[in-house]
């Protein structure tokens, strides 16, 4: 009716979604501190993690509890993967160890840097994001301390002069010789065999009193060939032809000088390596020396890392280091035939620890938890070419003149 009041429905203000901050997650504790901060401090806290950083209060918080429960249930599912590991077995131990070499490659920090960056790759960026994150924080705890002591230092190559002379390589040889007699080669050494063969080889460990993240290594084997034959094989003249059976990263060595120095001859050279699965490739510089034999009669020869301004580090290698010394004892075998005792004990680091280095990204642990093996491999494959070779060089008598048939007849009829 005219002049009656309109009735009008009262206004209702909207109802707003309880926030989730008291759900029964073992990361309540987060949920109610994201309750209680502001929201630009939330989604401060979000384009750190790389979430995405826009809406309102209760979606920035339920981004951030999800990405708490993934690093969460991650975390629990290491732990358990580690406790169930201890109990597997040695062969189930070694397959989990190369996983985690696989994983470490293909996910390496250049890897990461472009999932993060990447949005092409037809997936979330956020879940891209989110992944290599988790990647990091695995590989943070898998790379090498870059960082060892300047008492560490000294062990990881011996620094000459700018000018190399065979002076300054043979104090370096003979430093390294005296340490190695001291702590590697005495009596009372403390061994641990990592892996034997039925034939009698053997490779052993023993760590470094001084410096421990880099342990001594030994193998021991009777070779089926005559002192002077082991010795050529091992020669860096013949490393072109030898050298890649026995280590399938081998890629090429560069002689950059002949030296000598009261009787002993010494080179100093370069070798490279190949990428190791898919960690970056490695170089050495080293000098190979033949020593005086020993009071016994065996052959001396060893090999020194050392760091020179004349060899500087190359682009696309990490500066490695070894140091190693070898003895070949004559002996004979059962049926008098020559052969040779051959104890090579050596140092190994992977990475470039020294200063000014880059790093690397191969775990030492993982290291001697396979140079048992792979060691093992090397000695064996060792001895398996020097047979092939004596073969040869029978297979070549049988085929010179008659009368040398009829002298190795034995052995040309088989």
């Amino acid at each position: 009716m005219l002049g009656e009041a309109t009735y009008r429905s009262p206004v209702r203000s909207p109802v707003r979604k309880p926030r989730r901050c008291y759900s029964a997650s073992p990361l309540r504790g987060k949920q109610e501190l994201y309750c209680a901060s502001p929201v630009r401090e939330l989604r401060s806290l979000c384009k750190e993690r790389g979430l995405k950083v826009s809406g309102v209060k209760d979606e920035v918080i339920e981004r951030l509890v999800y990405d708490d429960e993934v690093l969460h249930h991650t975390d629990a599912a290491d732990r358990a993967v580690e406790a169930a590991t201890q109990k597997i077995s040695s062969f189930r131990r070694n397959i989990c160890i190369l996983a985690s070499i696989i994983v470490a490659v293909v996910f390496n920090p250049f890897i990461l840097d472009r999932i993060e960056h990447s949005d092409s790759m037809g997936a979330s960026p956020n879940l891209l994001g989110r992944a290599s994150r988790l990647m990091r924080r695995k590989l943070s705890n898998m790379r090498p301390n870059l960082h060892i002591g300047k008492q560490q230092q000294q062990h990881r190559g011996k620094v000459i002069t700018a000018r190399v002379t065979g002076k300054d390589l043979a104090e370096a040889y003979q430093s390294i010789k005296s340490e190695y007699e001291t702590l590697a080669l005495a009596k009372n050494a403390k061994w641990k065999v990592l892996s034997t063969h039925t034939d009698g080889s053997q490779v052993s460990i023993m760590k470094h009193k001084t410096d421990p993240s880099c342990p001594y290594v030994r193998m021991t084997s009777i070779m089926p060939a005559p002192v002077d034959e082991v010795w050529n094989f091992l020669s860096l003249d013949n490393w072109p032809k030898t050298m890649p059976k026995m280590d399938p990263f081998y890629e090429g060595l560069t002689v950059l000088g002949d030296h000598k120095y009261k009787g002993i001859e010494m080179r100093l050279a370069r070798k490279r390596l190949k990428r190791i699965v898919a960690f970056g490739k490695r170089d050495f510089t080293f000098v190979s020396v033949s020593d005086h034999p020993r009071g016994d009669g065996a052959w001396v020869s060893g090999t020194v890392s050392v760091v020179t301004d004349e060899i500087p580090r190359k682009k696309g290698y990490t500066r490695a280091f070894q140091d190693s010394i070898a003895f070949y004892e004559p002996l004979k075998d059962e049926a008098g035939n020559p052969s040779t005792k051959l104890t090579i004990v050596f140092r190994i680091d992977l990475n470039d620890s020294s200063d000014g280095g880059n790093g690397g990204f191969i775990p030492m642990w993982m290291y001697v938890k396979t140079v048992g093996s792979t060691g093992m491999l090397s000695v064996q494959n060792m001895k398996k070419q020097l047979l092939l070779m004596r073969a040869e060089q029978d297979n070549a008598k049988c085929e010179l003149n008659w009368v040398d048939r009829l002298i190795n007849s034995s052995k040309c009829d088989g």
